[in-house]
């Protein structure tokens, strides 16, 4: 089955595309196309394609679509029309069996092994993170009633047209799947996201719904997973992972991401602090302290320095959180 993850990327490239590209090399099954008006990154495997497209043009063509006027969207919105993406982007999508978003701040495991012919025929929408459906990858049959399942409950102009990210694509502004004891409970929800909207859809057995945990996001202490030959496994327990999101990691000023990634290892580790190469590993307890000393004086100092600036009246623009070591952007504006 072919299969088309959609991911809109405007900005400059992050400094963890090869991590991502080289995952999805190790995946042919899995074709992802970046909406995007930067040039290619360079050696991007062959099922990793580029369709130009500028954020004005972008914007321009989801108003004529939907008939909305969207003065004020920005890059990081698109999160919210992720549901719509079948629309929006079915040029590029085209006769796909099946179409995803996503993030790429994550690493591939071996997608064959959890997207098996079985489970793709046997459902309608797929997600991996058990409670709702998971922004950073989520995959919906390719067909016109599929494809149009953001419109149900009518919420859907509305949160295109509330500025900031509401969550549409995962959980909606009240995180339902929190308040859950039992399947039924869904339908005390409104329908201002996609999961409450799916599984709606999915009690009235109008919809087939794959919901399991089969990924990996937030690492703890002591935590280590092995990327070999393709397969994302936590190393303690030997479990595969379809994918490593690091999500919660990358705010972290310890952790880091690998200079030696264009030599394309198969094997390396990754743990709350970064990356790290089968060399770097055999010294990893003595790496992985060094690494948690120097980010805790990094953010220490950053935390002093915004102090200084605030009392002086000047932005600031990476604010220290409130867990040592954690970090965040602002606005400059």
């Amino acid at each position: 089955m072919r299969i088309v993850k959609v991911i809109p990327y405007y900005g400059s490239w992050p400094v963890f595309m090869h991590p991502y590209l080289e995952s999805c090399r190790r995946n042919p099954m899995l074709s992802v196309t970046f909406v995007t008006e930067l040039p290619p990154f360079p050696r991007s495997p062959p099922n990793v394609r580029y369709f130009h497209l500028s954020f004005a043009d972008l914007r321009a063509r989801i108003e004529r679509l939907f008939g909305l006027c969207l003065p004020g969207l920005i890059p990081y919105k698109l999160c919210d029309l992720r549901p719509a993406f079948g629309v929006i982007f079915a040029d590029v999508i085209g006769d796909a069996d099946f179409w995803g978003y996503g993030d790429n701040d994550m690493l591939l495991g071996n997608v064959s092994a959890f997207l098996t012919r079985e489970r793709l025929e046997a459902h309608d929408v797929l997600s991996f993170k058990k409670g709702h459906l998971h922004g950073p990858f989520s995959l919906y049959r390719n067909t016109p009633r599929i494809n149009d399942l953001f419109r149900d409950g009518g919420e859907y102009e509305r949160v295109f047209t509330t500025p900031g990210y509401i969550s549409f694509d995962e959980f909606g502004p009240n995180c339902f799947y929190t308040k859950m004891s039992r399947p039924e409970d869904v339908l005390g929800f409104p329908s201002d996201n996609i999961s409450v909207i799916a599984f709606k859809r999915a009690l009235a057995g109008e919809l087939r719904v794959y919901n399991e945990q089969q990924v990996k996001e937030g690492l703890h202490h002591g935590d280590l997973l092995a990327y070999q030959d393709g397969r994302v496994v936590d190393v303690r327990t030997g479990r595969d992972y379809l994918f490593y999101h690091w999500v919660l990691e990358k705010r972290a000023l310890w952790f880091q991401y690998p200079r030696w990634f264009q030599d394309r290892p198969t094997r390396f580790y990754v743990s709350t602090t970064g990356f790290y190469s089968t060399r770097e590993y055999a010294a990893y307890p003595a790496l992985h302290a060094s690494r948690l000393l120097r980010g805790a004086v990094r953010w220490a100092g950053l935390k002093g320095a915004n102090y200084v600036r605030r009392r002086l009246g000047r932005p600031v623009t990476l604010d220290t959180r409130p867990k040592v070591g954690g970090v965040k952007r602002l606005d400059a504006g």
